[in-house]
């Protein structure tokens, strides 16, 4: 018996199928919210709408279009948009977010296998379905008259619940903030200069031209450090350094991943620069700390477990003015990892930098050192005799969260200080360290607690994946600690500052000021931005259109997001402009003339 399926059949049995699978997305990621069962309603009738429509126009005799092409357009069409639908939902799937050139773009980045195999498992599957429902249905015959009127009745029914679908949401459901696309607001809006005078650091340092070591760890929160109030000892090489140090105990990166995080804090600059994840550029303007130290007859070196290549931070950082410079791809030999995520053991990059020092540090000039380890990154690679906690089979992460996960990143973590307590021995038995500056923080955090139900680093501007280590030992000052929330944007600035050089012109950061605002991004398969100011955090997802409001004072964990009100505006409209000036600083190259004056108020931008 054969079994006949119309052109109307077809819409509705597709429609079902492709909303079928986005209730399967939703189900594996887990998200039973407003917005996630609203979308499913969403995409079901925008897919029943696209799909009529589509039987509409391929089921009517043209004169210029015979029944084989007809009926290859039709199909044709139904594949490519079951197929990027279904891609689409595996985006979903993997990110969370809904598939966006952002969020390709970092998948791309990630994996280009794992886009190859949705785009094959979609039109895969895509082919299965079509196939099933033409196999033994309708062979792209012209529809009859009534079967016509019945496609557009049911069309324009299904155009008018998609509508009223939006409607509900723009006046009754409002899941995305209307501030936010506020072009009107935002284009009116002048931010009040803030009065900003009182220094974080009231510090007399008179050393001239002493060694300067920047020890950069990765992803590393700071209530992970003993002298921060971890109760494990597995940072005693920190501790006891930051226990003669002047110590920040809130201290923001200002990204939570280190293609953005790295390149800020060297350049002090914010790496966003457009709307899509950037890939690191060759002519924004620049200057590294080593540039400035290089021209006050500095030797320099630079030594890394990392790829630099990694998001092509290599171009964006100049190496020029480094005597001597080596990351985990120099010698074309690195120890774990693959593609752009070529990492060399810790102690490979300790060595190096300890030879270099050897050959350095008797010779009649200061020396900089730049240090960057890796050990504290995924997979979480260290030697065995560093397994303080169990389990750690493998050496690998079992989950997000948990104490399996937690005694695997300790264990890493007392690796690194390792590494770290080796080169200030070797200072120290030197007698180098009554002139040798020790400034120590990591690019950004890492969230080990799932306080937010995250985890990782890169996926929220949450506290736990910002706050990170900042100590500065400046031998002859007298240890203290830093209550005032600081930001990376000034941490090079203050200590250029601190040695008695001039700030450059091309570093958004300036000396460490108490009430500046706190900028923060992530831009990864999402793309949240965020401001601190007098207490109050704001997050805006620009992917989602969604606005967070948290009270740090009462608040400090950000467990209660507030809802939004009027008093909160001007916050908000600062953050969305800081967004704005970066973006259009960069796509319009002001940095060669007509800066705008609102953007040099909120992002420092200087010609």
């Amino acid at each position: 018996m054969r079994f006949k399926v119309n052109h109307f059949k077809i819409a509705l049995i597709a429609a079902f199928l492709l909303s079928v699978v986005t209730v399967i997305a939703t189900y594996i990621w887990g998200d039973w919210s407003t917005r996630a069962i609203y979308n499913i309603f969403y995409v079901t009738f925008l897919n029943f709408t696209v799909l009529l429509l589509n039987a509409i126009l391929f089921t009517k005799s043209r004169p210029f279009l015979g029944i084989r092409t007809r009926k290859f357009l039709r199909i044709t069409f139904l594949t490519a948009y079951s197929t990027a639908y279904i891609f689409a939902t595996g985006i979903f799937v993997t990110t969370g977010q809904v598939a966006k050139i952002q969020t390709i773009l970092f998948i791309y980045e990630i994996n280009t296998t794992l886009i190859s195999a949705m785009i094959l498992g979609g039109l895969v599957l895509s082919l299965l379905i079509i196939t099933t429902l033409f196999y033994k249905g309708t062979s792209i015959n012209p529809a009859k008259e009534k079967e016509r009127k019945r496609l557009k009745f049911a069309f324009y029914i299904s155009l008018a619940l998609f509508g009223l679908t939006i409607l509900i949401n723009t006046y009754y459901l409002q899941i995305e903030e209307p501030i936010i696309t506020d072009k009107e607001a935002l284009a009116e809006y002048k931010p009040a200069i803030l009065n900003l005078q009182e220094r974080v650091l009231d510090i007399n340092f008179t050393k001239e031209k002493p060694n300067v070591i920047f020890i950069l760890l990765e992803a590393i929160t700071a209530e992970r450090v003993g002298f921060y109030g971890y109760k494990r000892n597995v940072t005693p090489n920190l501790d006891a350094l930051a226990a003669k140090s002047t110590v920040f105990m809130e201290m923001y990166a200002t990204a939570t991943h280190s293609d953005y995080a790295q390149p800020g804090i060297l350049s002090s600059r914010y790496m966003l620069t457009s709307k899509y994840r950037t890939i690191s550029a060759t002519d924004n303007p620049r200057v590294f700390l080593w540039d400035i130290l290089k021209k006050d007859n500095y030797t320099t070196g630079y030594h890394s477990s990392q790829d630099d290549e990694w998001q092509n931070m290599n171009t964006y950082i100049d190496y020029t003015n480094l005597d001597n410079w080596t990351n985990s791809r120099t010698d074309e030999v690195t120890d774990y990892g693959s593609g752009r995520q070529r990492k060399d053991f810790d102690f490979r990059a300790t060595e190096r930098a300890l030879n270099w020092l050897n050959n350095t540090i008797e010779k009649d000039q200061p020396f900089f050192l730049y240090m960057n380890f890796q050990g504290t990154h995924n997979p979480l690679i260290y030697p065995e005799e560093f397994s303080f906690y169990k389990p750690d089979e493998d050496h690998g992460i079992t989950r997000s969260g948990g104490e399996d996960t937690i005694n695997i990143y300790d264990n890493a973590l007392r690796y690194v200080d390792a590494q770290v307590g080796q080169i200030i021995d070797f200072i120290e038995s030197n007698n180098k360290t009554n002139n040798t500056i020790f400034i120590i923080t990591s690019d950004h955090g890492h969230d080990l607690e799932d306080r937010h139900g995250i985890g990782g680093h890169g996926n929220s501007i949450y506290n736990e994946e910002l706050i990170v280590p900042g100590i500065f030992f400046l031998p002859g000052i007298e240890p203290q600690i830093i209550e005032e929330p600081v930001s990376h944007i000034d941490f090079i600035p203050t200590i250029i500052d601190l040695l008695g050089y001039d700030i450059p012109k091309e570093f958004q950061g300036e000396v460490m000021k108490k009430g500046r605002p706190i900028f923060s991004v992530a831009q990864t398969h999402k793309y949240l931005i965020g401001i601190i100011l007098n207490n109050t955090k704001i997050i805006v997802d620009l992917n989602r259109e969604l606005i967070e409001i948290y009270r740090l004072d009462e608040d400090p964990k950000e467990l209660n997001n507030i809802e939004y009100n009027e008093q909160y505006k001007d916050k908000i409209l600062r953050l969305l402009l800081w967004d704005y000036c970066q973006k259009d600083y960069y796509e319009n190259e002001r940095w060669k003339a007509n800066l705008n004056d609102r953007c040099k108020i909120t992002n420092n931008f200087k010609l």
